[in-house]
């Protein structure tokens, strides 16, 4: 199999497993602390990127501004499926985006509606990521280690590799 098919394979899977997971830790920096908050990701890899709704009161959009650097890292513990991306944000208040995001599950947020002035997007460009791909249940990863400690070699918890994404 080719460097480019397989790198093409694994650029599907990252993009599929956001699609899939959805909730993410969104990572930014604050001075020299790193902050982490969940979030409901949108990834569009028609446009190249991961939209969120944001609220200009959380202060992630003050931190954007100041270093755009960020990590989105999501985790399915079920399927013990993990991905890290890497890229730069932009904070925005384009409302046709708000409006195309928006849905009723957000009036836990934003109980005005998507007219809320409080109400920003996010748009994440991901340029770099990693993903761990492992068995599907805790009974088969504890059933590999317990070989691989037996059998004294290291353990196989499934697929892990980096991907370009710019």
């Amino acid at each position: 199999m080719s460097d480019d098919r397989t790198t093409r394979e694994a650029i599907d899977k990252v993009w599929s497993m956001m699609d899939d997971i959805r909730i993410c830790m969104l990572v930014t920096r604050e001075g020299e602390t790193l902050r982490g908050r969940p979030m409901d990701a949108h990834p569009s890899r028609e446009e190249g990127c991961i939209w969120f709704l944001s609220d200009r009161r959380g202060h992630k959009d003050e931190e954007l501004q100041r270093d755009p650097q960020a990590v989105l890292t999501f985790a399915h513990p079920g399927r013990n499926d993990y991905l890290s991306v890497s890229g730069e944000a932009e904070v925005s208040g384009d409302r046709s985006k708000i409006d195309e995001l928006w849905t009723d599950m957000n009036k836990a947020f934003w109980p005005n509606g998507s007219n809320d002035p409080n109400i920003c997007v996010v748009r994440f460009l991901p340029d770099r990521a990693e993903y761990w791909d492992g068995p599907s249940s805790s009974i088969g990863v504890a059933l590999k280690m317990m070989a691989a400690r037996l059998a004294g070699t290291p353990t196989d918890l499934g697929e892990n590799r980096k991907v370009p994404l710019d």
